[in-house]
């Protein structure tokens, strides 16, 4: 009964954002028609070339293999950033009508999340094509989709995992977001991670548990990673003795290698160690840097509005709006803005009643969202815009209260310039 209260409560929220909606200034059914001539383009005409070897495109699990249904396909008319219309591929109808211009086709497989199981994500863009007034487009080249994420498996030597606790694990992380825990129950079944790519590019991996009984943390790194590529670690234990006549207690050491491996052609590219602090060396080539009157440019600011602090969990009562400001420091403003909703209460299905999604995208926001978005106090397709004001409602926070009193609720957001990558997390608790 409570669930169901809770269903009921989401779906009058919905209805009050759709109404919301529809009182708004910009609801495109107001005004005079426009007379813009239109053409079409046949579904048929949409073809997606997956590069990726044949073995990894079967190993990719929940699927057998993956058809063009199950790609979303997107038209973008040239010199415009929001899309025309959107469909997934196997809910497309046979003719397709497009206000006449010049179009690419973007095709997308997956979601593109900052880490997650057996989540790759591919992504393609067609070459120009002209839609022209009433004729019928039937070919467009076909769409070359490539793995936009990074792919990590790992693996421990069979002496380390006779060695190690069961409940040991290794943490990889890239850059500054959050990452995903390999214990042995991934590892022996050799699951994969998923990682988002950012400007801020170096895998992070950490072992923690114990050997022989004694606590151990190892931290590798690795620079410059890249999206499309297989990053396989294998930690290995490695005991050298401090005194070389032998008579000293051996020290344990734990090792890791990694072999980068091209996705699209199944090849391995490098087998190297990866590096820790002990494993550099002490003197660095220098480098040009910035002068003291040039300073190095920074990444994204976000803030919390008063009361809220970013870096602190935050108690409210869901009485007053949250606000948090975004303040990019490029001359070309964000190049990328998406916000993960990560909450025990909100599901996708609790979501999607209230048109939003666990994963929102704000730089490039699909037509499906933007409303809901505005409503609830997100700013929407502020790619190129150099400051952005979130105010999460007390609609939504109203929403919060009802289905996750008691809870914490992570708002995290991922946002990017030239200069960097910025990952904030903003924390909401809401008492019983």
């Amino acid at each position: 009964m409570i669930h169901k209260m809770k269903k009921l409560y989401i779906y009058a929220l919905a209805a009050a954002a759709i109404v919301a909606t529809g009182c708004s200034k910009e609801n495109p059914f107001d005004g005079p028609k426009g007379e813009e001539t239109e053409g079409q383009i046949l579904k048929s005409a949409i073809a997606v070339d997956m590069k990726v070897d044949e073995t990894v495109r079967k190993n990719i699990r929940t699927r057998a293999d993956v058809s063009l249904d199950d790609f979303t396909v997107i038209f973008t008319k040239e010199g415009n950033e929001t899309p025309v219309k959107k469909y997934k591929y196997s809910e497309m109808p046979d003719v397709v009508t497009l206000p006449a211009g010049d179009y690419t086709c973007t095709a997308t497989y997956g979601e593109n999340r900052i880490a997650e199981w057996e989540s790759p994500y591919f992504l393609g863009v067609s070459d120009s094509f002209t839609v022209n007034p009433y004729e019928i487009t039937s070919y467009v080249a076909p769409i070359e989709c490539r793995l936009n994420n990074i792919k990590v498996t790992v693996e421990f030597d069979p002496v380390l995992k006779s060695r190690m606790s069961q409940d040991s694990y290794v943490e990889v992380k890239v850059g500054a977001n959050s990452g995903l825990n390999f214990t042995l129950t991934e590892t022996e079944g050799g699951k994969a991670g998923y990682f988002m790519h950012t400007a801020e590019s170096t895998l992070v991996a950490t072992f923690n548990g114990k050997i022989d009984g004694v606590n151990a943390v190892e931290t590798k790194s690795m620079k410059d990673v890249t999206k499309g590529n297989h990053y396989k670690i294998t930690f290995k234990l490695h005991e050298h003795s401090g005194d070389p006549t032998g008579d000293s207690d051996a020290e344990i050491k734990i090792d890791a290698n990694v072999t980068v491996t091209d996705v699209e052609r199944n090849v391995d590219i490098a087998d190297e160690p990866l590096l820790d602090d002990t494993d550099r060396p002490t003197e660095q080539p220098e480098e040009p840097g910035p002068g003291p009157d040039d300073p190095k440019p920074a990444a994204p600011e976000i803030t919390g509005v008063d009361p809220i602090d970013i870096d602190k969990v935050n108690t409210i009562d869901g009485s007053v709006p949250v606000g948090m400001k975004v303040v990019s420091t490029s001359d070309d403003g964000f190049t990328a803005f998406d916000v993960v909703i990560d909450s025990p209460d909100l599901t996708p299905d609790e979501l999607q009643g209230v048109g939003l999604s666990a994963n929102l995208n704000l730089a490039e926001t699909p037509d499906e969202f933007a409303a809901p978005l505005a409503n609830f106090g997100f700013p929407v397709n502020v790619k190129g815009q150099k400051e952005a004001n979130i105010e999460i409602s007390t609609m939504l926070l109203s929403m919060l209260k009802a289905v996750g009193a008691g809870h914490e609720h992570k708002f995290i957001l991922t946002v990017t310039d030239a200069n960097g990558t910025t990952v904030k997390t903003l924390t909401l608790f809401i008492p019983e």
